[in-house]
């Protein structure tokens, strides 16, 4: 059957044609887009006519940084991003253990240290969960706390050292306190999610119907172990995915290790930190370092070499301007030895940079893969002055003007996962609660929906079948409530996804 949809304001996001008024689709890829008129010319035995009467309709939005499966878990765990003292916490806790099935670790997601005060501790999760092992996430998924249970089964003790690229917090005595940075936390993360990763097909269908509620099409799952590869052939195979998944692989040890044991495919190498990413700022006449750096340039440029010569991209995580100088010194290097290489690696999020480092990646002209949802989600109120002025923000704008390829995401569930969001906060430079950062870099209106459509799709390698609305691509397509480039700026956030079509087949509303 032919499914004729008309009478639309179609945004095509295809340069040869950038509005139209129709399309046609005929099992699962669009056929023909223009006039209403010429498409219904189209007419088969069987055919559907779908009168949009004046709606917008975009491409399907394509997500290339997302953590679908950590954030598919998230909903069998205690939720605590509205938290705001430990007793809060520990009766979040007390409620999970409950719930949790017998074998399974204890787990509670998204504590927010700063609307409680401080980082609880060890004793505070062994009051609420004494008798099994219970782990805390924080919302950056880059730190977590430990009750004493878990850090026994994970071996953590007083005389475990600090591991490269990763911190345990130690109280006045040494004993650690429970809160474990970076990679210190790999082993209890990796082990509280072995018994809850058997409920992946379920999650998952559910998961994949949210998504597809709020228009994305397209996702790449940007930390997917061993483990997770294998139970994401099983949601596959059991046809649980109601969008279409990339993945990006991760070593088994956990997820800023090194990658030596991952799956085939794309892979992902965290380069720096997150909450505590690495910085080298330059205050009160001196020149200071902080955070966690992961690899050296000479050995990230021999991860990528050794990556690029098997046949495999490379996804590097980068966020503080120490970091993101460390990719692109590495990326250089690996280039002039392998120039084939330039296209089978980007940057994602590189949320602190400098001029210079802005020109260097454009001259590098690789995708950068930004996330504008963090703005909207910004708790702190900006500061008016940088504690280094020569260091931007998210400076989409200046990236933009510079000739960098960027392309939106969401880093979900470390960011609101909804597309419109992300891409009024691109436009508007504001968060929820109306506070501004840096307006100047903020973004025109088309070129946030080309970074979430089409410019996604590029740097997620999807674009000969996604992106946009051409002929002989999938028939991934969303109709709005309102065009985005005609309605208010401060409306933009607002907008709503009336349909989704993915492969041509309705799934909002299923």
């Amino acid at each position: 059957m032919i499914r004729l949809f008309v009478n639309a304001t179609v945004l095509t996001l295809d340069a040869s044609l950038p509005v139209a008024q129709a399309l046609a689709v005929k099992n699962g890829r669009i056929v023909e887009v223009g006039g209403t008129d010429e498409v219904l010319w189209l007419r088969e035995d069987e055919y559907e006519v779908i009168d949009l009467q004046g709606r917008t309709v975009v491409p399907g939005f394509v997500d290339p940084h997302n953590h679908f499966s950590i954030g598919a878990f998230e909903t069998l765990w205690a939720d605590c991003r509205e938290a705001r003292s430990v007793a809060d916490l520990q009766r979040a806790l007390t409620a999970a253990a409950v719930d949790t099935p017998v074998g399974a670790w204890v787990r509670a997601v998204g504590y927010d240290h700063r609307l409680i005060g401080l980082h609880p501790t060890r004793g505070d999760l062994d009051a609420a969960v004494p008798d099994r092992p219970a782990l805390l996430m924080h919302f950056s998924h880059h730190q977590c706390v430990a009750n004493s249970r878990a850090l026994a089964e994970a071996g953590i003790a007083r005389g475990t050292p600090d591991p490269p690229g990763g911190q345990i917090a130690r109280d006045k005595s040494g004993e650690p306190t429970g809160l474990l940075f970076e990679r210190a936390m790999s082993r209890v993360e990796t082990l509280s999610r072995e018994a809850w990763e058997a409920r992946f097909v379920e999650v998952a269908r559910a998961a994949s119907r949210r998504y597809a509620a709020l228009g994305i099409t397209a996702i790449q799952d940007a930390a997917v172990t061993p483990a997770m590869a294998r139970r994401y052939a099983e949601a596959r195979a059991a046809g649980a995915l109601a969008i279409d998944v990339g993945e990006l692989m991760v070593g088994s040890r956990g997820w800023f290790e090194r990658p030596d044991d991952a799956a085939a495919g794309a892979l992902k190498i965290f380069v720096d930190g997150g909450y505590r990413c690495a910085m080298r700022v330059r205050r009160d006449g001196a020149t200071r370092t902080s955070g966690f750096l992961f690899y050296t340039r000479e050995e990230l440029t021999a991860l990528l070499l050794a990556a690029w010569r098997a046949g495999r991209s490379v996804v590097c995580h980068a966020i503080g301007n120490l970091g993101v100088e460390t990719a692109v010194d590495a990326i250089k290097d690996a280039v002039g030895a392998f120039p084939d290489g330039r296209e089978r690696v980007r940057i994602d999020h590189a949320i602190f940079l400098t001029p210079d480092l802005i020109a260097r990646i454009a001259d590098l002209g690789i995708w950068v893969v930004v996330q504008p949802s963090f703005l909207w989600d910004s708790r702190d109120r900006p500061n008016a002055t940088p504690a280094d002025p020569a260091i931007l923000q998210r400076p989409f704008a200046s990236a933009g003007l510079a000739g960098v390829k960027q392309a939106f995401s969401s880093d979900y569930p470390c960011g609101s996962n909804s597309p419109i969001v992300g891409i009024a906060a691109a436009v508007t430079r504001t968060s929820r609660e109306g506070h501004v950062a840096a307006p100047d870099e903020a973004m025109a209106v088309a070129d946030a929906l080309e970074a979430y459509t089409l410019g996604a799709a590029r740097a997620a390698g999807l674009d000969a079948i996604a992106g946009s609305l051409e002929s002989g691509k999938r028939a991934d397509l969303l109709v709005l409530s309102s065009n985005p480039l005609e309605c208010a700026r401060a409306e933009l956030a607002s907008i709503r996804v009336l349909e989704t079509w993915t492969n041509g087949v309705r799934s909002n509303p299923p």
